[in-house]
């Protein structure tokens, strides 16, 4: 094998590998129940936010996404909150996304 076809196959095999981050993710989810009843209006929120190598990891998603739940629900009471983290990897990006979902009372 040439030089040449060395080069162009590891080329090919690093791309591979760079694009193969993109499909890589994580999830972990905190969910209550606090068995209330009444009426319930469902509600949801997310936020997004990037971070490298895993070193710099964004702050405040799980807040930005409770200020959007109570911002929906005139009352302020929400109950059955589940919260749920998603990370992406992007080989040297990773994107964090916090769902939340809960009932408007």
């Amino acid at each position: 094998m040439s030089i040449l076809s060395r080069l162009r196959v590891a080329g090919i095999a690093l791309a591979l590998f760079g694009l193969s981050g993109c499909f890589f993710m994580m999830s972990g989810t905190i969910s209550s129940n606090s068995g209330s009843v009444g009426t319930n209006t469902p509600v949801s929120a997310s936020s997004t936010d990037w971070g490298i190598l895993y070193l710099m990891i964004p702050n405040g998603l799980t807040q930005t996404a409770n200020t959007q739940l109570v911002g929906q629900c005139p009352t302020g009471r929400i109950s059955n909150v589940a919260t749920q983290l998603t990370v992406r990897d992007f080989f040297v990006a990773q994107m964090y996304t916090v769902s939340a979902t809960g009932n408007c009372h």
